[in-house]
């Protein structure tokens, strides 16, 4: 009986150290590469809509911050955003910024990304337009957004620490990695730790029932 007991205990710890060496898996986030995904710059944005606008001294450079649009072709309320842009934050801030979109209604890809970019920044948004400046966001749009969207650029432009969401979406990709890594080598330690307490617990057992045989021999 104690022989059948001892190896139904250690078929259980078995069965136990094989689910905690498995490797543990977690969904991190993938990197995002920009250059994957489909994107247009103010003037192709506009062009594509149809919004005509005087771009001469509207010229992109490194230093400017990025506005992330995510645009559905031909949504009113996309439109309405392009005309404040090329109406009013061009001539009054077209050295500041410069307009990266995504066209998600018939691009499943920046569909996808819209989803992923949302969620990371606590909105869950699934409609157009999406508007990313830094870590502000603007669901949709109006004409009561524009001193908080000037704001924002403005803010972002002279921060010393510019926000970039796809720079963030990265960096946390890398520490989830991070952690899956501490996390196995935990989990390796404290499996290797039972093995060895359940060795020794083994051999305890066998050098009890040789002391109890040597001692009835003895008798």
């Amino acid at each position: 009986m104690e022989g059948r007991s001892r190896l139904k205990k250690s078929i259980i710890i078995g069965f136990l150290l094989t689910i905690m060496f498995m490797p543990i898996t977690v969904f991190a986030q993938d990197k995002v590469d920009l250059s994957q995904y489909k994107t247009m710059n103010l003037e192709e944005t506009l062009n594509a809509e149809g919004i005509t606008a005087d771009l001469s001294n509207y010229i992109e450079n490194d230093n400017q911050i990025p506005i992330y649009m995510f645009r559905g072709q031909g949504c009113t309320h996309c439109e309405d955003f392009l005309e404040y842009v090329a109406k009013t934050l061009v001539p009054n801030y077209g050295s500041y910024f410069k307009l990266v979109s995504f066209e998600t209604w018939s691009d499943a890809n920046n569909s996808n990304l819209l989803k992923t970019v949302s969620s990371f920044l606590g909105d869950a948004a699934s409609g157009v337009p999406y508007i990313v400046i830094g870590d502000k966001t603007f669901l949709g749009y109006g004409e009561s957004f524009n001193s908080d969207i000037e704001s924002a650029i403005t803010s972002l432009y002279n921060s010393n620490n510019r926000y970039d969401v796809f720079e963030e979406m990265n960096k946390e990709e890398k520490s989830n990695t991070a952690t899956i890594v501490l996390w196995n080598v935990a989990i390796t330690t404290i499996g290797v730790i039972i093995v060895v307490c359940h060795n020794n617990s083994i051999k305890n057992q066998i050098l009890e029932e040789l002391n109890k045989k040597s001692s009835k021999k003895a008798k």
